[in-house]
């Protein structure tokens, strides 16, 4: 199984050049040939259900497969409301790297650059 290659950079999901981008929202649709959005888990104070996650960045890396996707683009966080993120850029990694797909690049695109600093450092902790 060969690992994706993972990079971040400031911006929109959908500006990306990728075959797929992959939404977080409350349910689960196809937008157009290239956008799906998939349900997303909620942030529930003190802690979040680090399950939900995983499970939510296992499910795009599924659909992306099903598509026969080699590259896609995920927002900086694939959740609802305020999940800390250096729990999303663990979980996120993890999936990433130990998922099987067709997916060969994953971009990351986030809002800010703190978040782009985050996602870096988590990136930088790949071996």
């Amino acid at each position: 199984m060969q690992k994706p290659h993972v990079r971040v950079t400031l911006g929109d999901p959908h500006d990306q050049p990728v075959d797929l981008v992959i939404l977080p929202g409350r349910h689960e649709r196809a937008d157009d040939g290239r956008v799906v959005t998939v349900k997303a888990p909620h942030w529930k104070p003190p802690s979040g259900p680090e399950r939900a996650l995983a499970e939510v960045y296992r499910h795009a890396v599924e659909v992306a497969t099903q598509r026969d996707a080699r590259s896609v683009a995920v927002p900086g966080a694939l959740v609802l409301g305020s999940w800390p993120v250096e729990e999303v850029t663990r979980v996120a990694m993890t999936v990433f790297m130990s998922t099987p797909s067709t997916v060969r690049d994953v971009i990351v695109a986030v809002p800010t650059p703190a978040m782009l600093e985050l996602w870096a450092e988590a990136l930088a902790r790949e071996p």
